[in-house]
């Protein structure tokens, strides 16, 4: 009877093995670590031109959509409706990791940048992530974020993003994309990461006290800015500063942010000046031979 019993179980046991064994796998759920958020407006074709440049298909990644709505909820007040779009077209690939910092790379936008998107993720929180943000034709990239930010908060662990640091990066962005268009892209993310360096460290209290940051910072980089552009600066750094984000936390982020832009300017500014210098000898010989 023992013997019997000892068999049912064994066969019992065996069976339910053999189900659990044959059930499928949900490769989605198992690689729902990289998210992939696609333009709602795009047409299928685009859609899977994208998921060929993020490198996933619909099995291998979490693939949402974000609409013109949800752009429209973070921009509506810092960027202009011709900036915000009446379509959603912007696609963006996260894939958050445990070490290595903030990879970003961008495709087929010409307004919105890496160190932007890179500082932007900073006030919002993110640590270490691989981070893509594209779409199948140029476009500004100023709804970039809006997926991106949607994107980590679908991520197998992620988390929802407090709402108040959702609207500081966005606002960071068009603050930032606006600025670069009169002093230059590189030298406006320096600029903003500068300045927000210091206010996260520094804590001031007052407005007046973040004027005096602002001012200082722009000084020293002798940019020569409008009352308009240091009060939107301003504005951001209050935002920013209410976080209460913690200096030490992000101290590093911040500090390599500094490092790769001065890498950035450093390069333009030695193309540059060899560029003078090819066109003063051109000048010298043409003279010469004239």
């Amino acid at each position: 009877m023992n013997f019997k019993k000892i068999m049912s179980k064994f066969l019992i046991m065996l069976f339910t093995v053999s189900v659990i064994m044959s059930m499928p796998v949900n490769k989605a759920y198992a690689d729902a670590f990289k998210v992939v958020t696609l333009g709602a407006d795009l047409n299928s074709k685009q859609k899977e031109d994208m998921l060929k440049y993020f490198g996933v298909n619909k099995e291998e990644a979490n693939v949402i959509e974000v609409t013109n709505a949800e752009e429209n909820n973070y921009l509506k007040d810092v960027a202009s409706p011709k900036q915000i779009g009446t379509r959603a077209i912007s696609c963006s690939y996260v894939e958050p990791t445990d070490k290595g910092g903030l990879n970003i790379s961008t495709h087929n936008m010409y307004w919105v940048t890496q160190s932007m998107i890179k500082n932007a993720l900073i006030t919002a929180g993110i640590q270490n992530a691989n981070v893509k943000a594209g779409a199948p034709f140029n476009v500004s990239g100023t709804a970039a974020l809006t997926g991106i930010l949607k994107g980590f908060e679908n991520s197998k662990s992620g988390k929802k993003i407090d709402e108040n640091k959702k609207k500081a990066a966005n606002e960071e962005l068009v603050v930032t994309g606006d600025l670069g268009e009169k002093i230059g892209k590189d030298e406006a993310a320096n600029l903003i990461n500068e300045v927000k360096k210091e206010v996260v460290k520094e804590k001031p209290k007052t407005e007046k006290e973040i004027e005096k940051i602002v001012t200082n910072i722009t000084n020293n980089y002798n940019k020569s800015l409008s009352d308009e552009d240091m009060k939107k600066i301003t504005a951001l750094m209050e935002k920013i500063n209410s976080l209460d984000l913690d200096f030490k936390q992000i101290k590093d982020q911040l500090n390599d942010v500094t490092k790769q832009l001065k890498g950035t300017l450093t390069s333009e500014e030695a193309q540059g000046f060899f560029s003078k210098l090819l066109d003063s000898i051109k000048e010298f010989f043409s003279n010469l031979f004239s």
